[in-house]
């Protein structure tokens, strides 16, 4: 019973240091959105942008306008599929 007593307070610590670790690097991406957000709120930025990767920028969007729908269901008929798999 000390064993699995001990093997559970490793897991616990163990779990407990994850969590500390994943907070702090949320709050790192958390931040660098944040700083992102400002800089495209930026007109030159944005206007920028524009200039650079218009037509890429156009082409993502009529790729993803045209195949967002179907890309969506073809994900959701996967999930549907593992978790009948795995009965869930």
């Amino acid at each position: 019973m000390d064993e699995l007593y001990e093997e559970l307070q490793r897991f616990l610590h163990t779990l407990r240091i994850f969590n500390e670790d994943m907070a702090r690097d949320w709050d790192a991406l958390q931040s660098t959105w944040e700083e992102a957000d400002k800089l495209w709120r930026n007109d030159d930025t944005r206007r920028r942008f524009d200039n650079d990767w218009q037509e890429m920028g156009s082409a993502l969007r009529m790729y993803r306008e045209r195949f967002a729908e179907e890309y969506e269901e073809f994900l959701l008929r996967r999930k549907w599929a593992l978790d009948e798999y795995f009965d869930h």
